[in-house]
């Protein structure tokens, strides 16, 4: 898998060593409770596994994203048609547009290598912010429904959204590039 680099971030694949920062973040309620497949409390032994697990992925685009250190998570996975995307980040980067930077520089290498033609994605209800993110690179609203949050243990008002490679080329620049 390509490392890819941004103005402010580099993202490359998830290594063992990433586990400890990853536990640190999705042990933050505010970030887990906003995501539909993390345990809460969550840790470093949660991290380990999830990254052994990877391994049983293949064509999963899964990158830790890193400034000083690593501050979050974006993937592409699923369906090669339309695979789906998935992010976090660490509270303390929230709100400087490090998720956009770092999502908008995976899918635009997902729409240049893959040849997909649309990923889907959703977003919990309470989840603004991330709407506001996705909206961003294009994506479009498709429905409502309700999803199992494993962190929140209880079901959860989501969005489900959707973007086709010709909505996020209109949607504006793909600052980034990417080194083997």
């Amino acid at each position: 898998m390509h490392v890819l680099f941004t103005s402010r971030l580099t993202l490359r694949p998830p290594a063992l060593p990433d586990a400890e920062d990853i536990a640190l973040w999705l042990n933050d309620w505010n970030v887990a409770r906003m995501l539909a497949r993390v345990p809460y409390p969550y840790w470093a032994a949660d991290a380990e596994d999830w990254i052994a697990g990877l391994a049983d992925r293949p064509g999963a685009m899964v990158y830790t994203i890193h400034r000083e250190r690593l501050i979050g998570v974006v993937s592409i996975e699923g369906d090669d048609k339309e695979p789906r995307l998935g992010y976090w980040l660490g509270e303390p980067w929230h709100g400087r547009g490090f998720m956009t930077e770092a999502a908008r520089a995976v899918v635009a290498h997902a729409f240049a290598t893959r040849g997909v033609r649309a990923i889907s994605s959703s977003v919990f209800a309470d989840n603004p912010a991330s709407m506001r993110m996705q909206q961003k690179l294009g994506f479009v609203t498709t429905g409502a429904r309700r999803t199992w949050s494993r962190s929140r243990q209880a079901q959860v008002a989501a969005w489900t959204t959707r973007l086709t490679a010709s909505a996020f080329a209109a949607a504006g620049d793909t600052d980034s590039r990417a080194a083997a």
